[in-house]
């Protein structure tokens, strides 16, 4: 065996499947999916966000495998991919299951006249999987599911190639789909903007995953069959932020509807372009006399009547998405966190970059010149996916609202009076237990001094201390009390005026209008 895997190495080489062999491949595949459902729901975004991508798949996927059970033992592998691929076809739910159903046609006419499979015969199946798919695809886009079923059947090519067997070939499937789930960040811009990766991608590979476990002698019951979502390129999470599920809440995507027509000759590609001029993510799978439909659409009755017009229709489905949108973005926000979250106000992005690195949840712009709204404060409340909220103004013209947006807000918040960002700083690092520290917290508070030095936009005189524009001037929890012409020098008199003692400790944020090398020299 050409060992292309350290772990594939390990194992004992399978050369070829039969019917049985691959029954229980495809039922391993089935209860993979099944194991993960809840998860590959909670990622899908594409073409519209709702919650049942996971769902889609799963029942696509068990209407084949459960026809199974009384096939094994005495049937081929082509009776077997074939039998599957039938019931797939009538049991095929939403966008998802369709494509997954094509998938699936691959084997059916990749092992066509097979007794059994062996890795050349599986790397043709995937071959034509990814044809299948493509061509049932009105207008294919990369990023989805489309995108790894082709990175499946380039990696079984490869395997069969190399003179790998079925197992070390699957191996080699199973790493390559994964390694593909992680890009589909960076491939389609809305997974980017929500922070994961393709639903529909991730159930391939949870697919193929679960046919890597069974061929390897694993117990599909075992909890290893919970399969987590690769993390992407840019770090993407296990399900949708809540900033992409705010940011679409009032999208509207109208009604998934599907149906199966039939008629005496069908031209499947004539009745996939005049589809697709009449809704979106539309697919059409099948063949000259049956073929299943499935698009987006506002109004479904054009739709159905399009298919009336050709032929008989049946197996109607219609589901409202925006209903499904409105349930999954409740379910993520109701069941995601139990530990209380902090939203705090941040002046700019680099002060709110040091706020996430201490854990904060949602940050809302603010600052002197900036006061943020009742609702700006609200909106990044309801974001958050806890029940307990800490919420930190970080400005004195700040606490009076956030103290309106906790009283108005079905959250149980609470605002801790910071009145400056080195208070907000004190305070995140307080936010430890949760749990009746907000005394103590407002306690440790009154030992913290904020200092801050800007440049003087005109000639002035405040608290007794006289400033020409343009100078450095340096403010002391709000008040001035030192100036100069030199950064250095107005921050030591700054720092002076505060009567720090030697173990003090002293931090220095900088903006956009310091150089790193400057800071570092005041730091020095």
């Amino acid at each position: 065996m050409n060992d292309t895997n350290s772990e594939a190495g390990t194992q004992a080489g399978k050369h070829r499947m039969n019917g049985s062999d691959l029954a229980a491949m495809f039922a391993a595949g089935a209860i993979a999916l099944r194991r993960n459902v809840d998860a590959i729901n909670a990622l899908n975004v594409f073409p519209v966000i709702d919650g049942d991508t996971g769902t889609n798949m799963y029942l696509t996927m068990q209407s084949g495998v459960e026809e199974l059970d009384g096939l094994k033992g005495k049937s081929t592998a082509a009776d077997i991919a074939s039998k599957l691929y039938d019931c797939a076809f009538m049991g095929a739910r939403g966008n998802s299951g369709i494509i997954l159903s094509q998938f699936l046609k691959g084997f059916a006419d990749g092992l066509d006249g097979n007794v059994e499979c062996g890795v050349d015969d599986f790397a043709r199946a995937c071959d034509l999987a990814r044809e299948n798919a493509y061509k049932s695809v009105a207008d294919p886009v990369e990023g989805t599911m489309l995108t790894v079923i082709t990175s499946i059947a380039e990696a079984a090519r490869d395997a069969a190639d190399g003179g790998q067997d079925i197992q070390a070939a699957l191996w080699v499937v199973s790493d390559r789909a994964r390694e593909t789930v992680a890009q589909t960040t960076e491939m389609l811009p809305v997974l980017q903007e929500a922070g994961v990766v393709d639903a529909g991608g991730q159930g391939l590979a949870v697919v193929v995953e679960g046919f890597r476990r069974n061929v390897v002698g694993e117990d599909p019951d075992e909890d290893t069959y919970d399969i987590q979502a690769p993390e992407g390129s840019s770090g993407t999470a296990a399900r949708i932020s809540d900033e992409f599920l705010s940011a679409h809440e009032h999208d509207a995507y109208g009604y998934c509807t599907q149906f199966v027509l039939e008629a005496a000759e069908l031209d499947l590609d004539a009745l996939r372009t005049r589809m697709n001029g009449i809704a979106d993510s539309t697919v059409v799978i099948g063949n000259s006399s049956r073929a299943m439909v499935h698009g987006h659409t506002e109004d479904p009755g054009r739709l159905i009547s399009a298919g009336v017009l050709v032929g008989s229709i049946g197996k109607v489905k219609i589901e409202n998405m925006d209903a499904q949108r409105d349930e999954l973005s409740s379910t993520l926000r109701r069941g995601a966190d139990e530990e209380p979250a902090v939203v705090a106000v941040a002046p700019g992005a680099g002060i709110a970059d040091v706020f996430r690195e201490q854990g904060a949840a949602q940050i809302v712009t603010g600052g002197n010149t900036m006061n943020p709204s009742v609702r700006d404060l609200m909106t990044a409340i309801d974001r958050t996916r806890a029940d307990t909220v800490y919420l930190l103004p970080n400005n004195k013209n700040i606490v009076p609202t956030a103290k309106q947006a906790a009283e108005r807000s079905s959250k149980d918040v609470r605002v801790v009076e910071t009145v400056s960002i080195p208070q907000g700083i004190v305070a995140m690092e307080g936010i430890v237990a949760m749990d009746d520290v907000l005394h103590g917290i407002e306690s440790d508070l009154d030992e913290v001094k904020s200092g801050e030095i800007t440049r003087a936009v005109r000639d002035a005189s405040m608290d007794g201390v006289a400033v020409r524009e343009g100078q450095y001037i340096g403010l002391l929890d709000g008040s001035l009390v030192a100036t100069g012409d030199d950064l250095q020098e107005t921050l030591l008199d700054l720092i002076g005026k505060a009567e720090v003692t030697d173990d003090t400790h002293i931090r220095l944020f900088h903006g956009v209008m310091v150089s790193k090398s400057d800071a570092d020299d005041c730091a020095e």
